[in-house]
């Protein structure tokens, strides 16, 4: 699935061989927020410039996909966004 934000940046999401979904585009200028649980960092939110906001618990139909957030895993050059098995 595409979207392009309001500056016009498009992103793709698709699903991966886990179920979850990669979220690819261009993150230049992006804030992330974070939590530190037992001294490991948990990803709460990704809100590239432009958007979109995507958070834990977002509902992922907003975007036209299924589930709801669980958390992210960061590739680097890409985002894992983690459904929860349970909403689906």
């Amino acid at each position: 699935m595409k979207y392009k934000n309001r500056h016009n940046n498009a992103f793709e999401f698709s699903y991966n061989e886990n179920g979850n979904i990669d979220w690819k585009g261009e993150f230049k200028y992006t804030r992330c927020g974070f939590d530190k649980v037992k001294g490991e960092e948990i990803l709460l939110y990704i809100d590239p410039s432009g958007g979109p906001f995507i958070g834990v618990d977002t509902d992922m139909s907003l975007f036209g996909l299924e589930g709801t957030v669980k958390n992210f895993v960061d590739h680097g050059d890409y985002y894992e966004i983690v459904i929860d098995k349970n909403s689906l």
